[in-house]
């Protein structure tokens, strides 16, 4: 096996990050051989940012949790801050989450990640980056207001499985009961209501779902015309559900 502490700043090769990870998962290898190889790993992710070394080191993280503050705390300084690449800063964010699911005490630290650096990677040249953290958003516990906002901004999107994934994620919003503003659960409503009439299948399906969870929202905020509302509501949504099942 090559040695863990490497005499350049090369990329690790494939055979040596193979190694690793047989040492990783093998209950048996020392720890002091584990340190030598997250230390390894940090000098590499410091160097030369690669996806493989960031997964490693989440591996190692889930395997061995006494180095799960280390890793986190290299994880966010090497690779989520100073990342130009926005799939890279996503797959840190990834990452983060994951160990912070697997060590509770780091539970605060994710929170403490700046709702700005995740709306900012959303609008990121990156099609497939923007669709996985719109999937992924509520794993990063970024505010409710801001993910609506972000949300229905993603409604626009020129890619229609983006513009489903963005009402998906108003729906997931809906959930949290977080949100007590009336202009901006008849907004959703109304955006949700428009894109009943999208060219695409797939907007329209979560369009209904949109439509049906904002608006049982705003026939609750509105006792004085809960009626009406709740019938305009149930018209809207049956009549586009037929007219889908009739194409």
């Amino acid at each position: 096996m090559e040695e863990l502490v490497p005499s350049s700043s090369e990329p690790l090769s494939p055979q040596t990050l193979a190694s690793f990870r047989s040492l990783i998962i093998n209950p048996s290898t020392p720890q002091s051989k584990i340190s030598s190889i997250f230390e390894t790993l940090t000098r590499s992710l410091q160097l030369t940012p690669d996806s493989l070394v960031l997964n490693l080191l989440s591996e190692l993280a889930s395997r061995h949790s006494n180095l799960s503050h280390l890793v986190f705390d290299s994880v966010r300084s090497h690779s989520l801050l100073s990342s130009e690449s926005t799939r890279l800063a996503a797959e840190s964010l990834d990452a983060l989450a994951s160990i912070s699911n697997t060590e509770p005490t780091l539970s605060s630290a994710i929170d403490e990640l700046d709702d700005r650096l995740f709306v900012s990677l959303c609008f990121g040249p990156s099609v497939s980056v923007r669709s996985w953290l719109l999937r992924n958003a509520e794993r990063f516990r970024i505010s409710p207001y801001v993910l609506l906002t972000l949300f229905l901004g993603f409604t626009k999107d020129p890619y229609p499985y983006v513009r489903k994934i963005a009402l998906d994620g108003l729906v997931g919003v809906s959930k949290s009961g977080m949100i007590e503003d009336h202009s901006m659960i008849n907004g959703c409503y109304c955006r949700a209501i428009e894109l009943l009439g999208d060219m695409e299948d797939q907007v329209r399906s979560a369009a209904i779902r949109a439509v049906s969870a904002w608006g049982l929202i705003l026939v609750a905020s509105n006792p004085e015309t809960k009626l009406y509302w709740s019938d305009d509501l149930f018209v809207k949504v049956d009549r586009k559900a037929l007219s889908m099942v009739l194409v």
